[in-house]
């Protein structure tokens, strides 16, 4: 008996669907990800800016030393310099709050939530209970410090798929560099939910 398994039609990768809205949102060449106040859990959920009880919180990846000085406003070349990493967390009423995001919105579970949840603590290093905050912007933007280590070869960008990616949502960081590469992966897993 033969099987002619390689004539095979793949199979499409299942995309996940669920109640809770998050935004994969561009800034400039900087990917963020808005994950509601509401579906936050563990211990993200007690850090600075989550205990504001504002609507979103924005989890964002970036060279550290660029990124604490200029609050993701650094320039590209910039963010060619490899070294250690930093997270922000910075809390939202409104992510059009003119800035210049371009916002994209995915379904997903809280399960799927809490699975980013947990990749996003995993990357911010502790030596106690909580990490300590190593720059305040202000109460509502905080950043910590976090792994891994920056480079061109593992940015902002690469770190949000990373996070969307532990929430089983079919993002690939395969020939990824830009967040125009993230949202155009966003878009179609987007038109994939759509009913």
């Amino acid at each position: 008996m033969v099987f002619l398994t390689s004539c095979a039609t793949p199979q499409p990768v299942p995309v996940p669907h669920g109640p809770i809205a998050i935004a994969i949102a561009k800034r400039g060449w900087h990917t963020e990800i808005g994950i509601p106040a509401a579906a936050l859990t563990g211990p993200l959920a007690t850090l600075g800016p989550a205990n504001l009880h504002r609507k979103y919180l924005l989890f964002g990846y970036g060279a550290r030393a660029y990124f604490t000085g200029h609050h993701g406003a650094g320039t590209a070349a910039e963010a060619l310099l490899p070294g250690p990493s930093a997270i922000n967390l910075a809390a939202f009423d409104d992510l059009n709050d003119g800035t210049g995001r371009q916002i994209i919105w995915l379904y997903v579970s809280q399960d799927d939530i809490n699975h980013m949840l947990a990749f996003i603590w995993q990357s911010m290093p502790r030596t106690g209970a909580a990490p300590t905050p190593i720059v305040v912007a202000n109460n509502a933007s905080m950043f910590y410090a976090a792994q891994p280590d920056y480079n061109m070869f593992y940015n902002c960008n690469n770190w949000a798929v990373d996070a969307l990616r532990a929430g089983s949502l079919p993002f690939s960081n395969a020939g990824l560099h830009y967040s125009s590469d993230v949202q155009a992966q966003a878009q179609r897993i987007a038109a994939a939910q759509t009913p």
